[in-house]
C-alpha cells in the first residue's frame, strides 16, 4: 500500500501576486492612450489614367498635364500651343517651379481641379511624391498661420506613352 504524502498536504494553494503587473498597466495604457492621440493617417485618391474605350466625363477646362521625364518637366494645357519645358534639378528648383506655375494657372481656371501626371518609368517614388505635391497643394502664410492651399486636388497617374503623343482625355 502507498502512505499518503504529508509534505504536500499542509502547504496550501499558491498565491499569485499581480502588483507589479496592474503597476505598469497603470503607466501603459495611459500613455498609449496619450500617444495615440498625436498619430494621424494621411490618404490620397489616385486615379489611373482611363483606358481608350472607357466612357470619359465632362472634360476639365484646363486639361493640365505635367510630363514628367528624367531630365526635363513638360506642362501641357489647353489654350496653349506647345508644351512648357524646364529642366529638373537635384536641388529641388523645378519643383518650386511647378508649384508657382499650377497656382499661376488655379488663379487662371479657378474652378480647375484635374491634373494628370504622366511619368517615365524610371522615375523615383521620391520624386512622384514631391511632383505631386508641387501640383496639389501651395502652402501659404496667413496671419502667421501655416496654410494649405488647394490647387489641383484631383490627380490621375498614367505612365508616359511610348510613342510620345499627347493624351487629349484627362480622365
Amino acid at each position: 500500500m502507498r502512505q499518503p504524502r504529508r509534505h504536500l498536504a499542509g502547504r496550501g494553494s499558491p498565491e499569485v501576486d499581480v502588483t507589479a503587473f496592474l503597476s505598469l498597466m497603470v503607466i501603459l495604457v495611459p500613455f498609449l492612450m496619450i500617444t495615440a492621440v498625436f498619430s494621424r493617417m494621411t490618404i490620397l485618391e489616385l486615379e489611373a489614367a482611363a483606358s481608350a474605350g472607357a466612357v470619359m466625363p465632362e472634360p476639365d477646362a484646363l486639361q493640365l498635364q505635367v510630363w514628367v521625364r528624367e531630365k526635363v518637366i513638360e506642362v501641357r494645357h489647353q489654350g496653349r500651343k506647345g508644351p512648357l519645358r524646364f529642366d529638373r534639378t537635384a536641388d529641388g528648383q523645378d519643383n518650386q517651379r511647378l508649384a508657382e506655375l499650377a497656382a499661376e494657372l488655379k488663379a487662371q481656371f479657378p474652378r480647375s481641379v484635374q491634373a494628370t501626371l504622366f511619368l517615365e518609368p524610371q522615375i523615383s517614388y521620391d520624386d512622384l511624391v514631391q511632383i505631386m505635391d508641387a501640383v496639389r497643394i501651395r502652402p501659404s502664410r496667413d496671419r502667421g498661420d501655416d496654410k494649405l492651399t488647394e490647387l489641383f486636388p484631383q490627380i490621375t497617374l498614367a505612365e508616359t506613352p511610348a510613342d510620345n503623343s499627347v493624351v487629349k482625355a484627362v480622365k
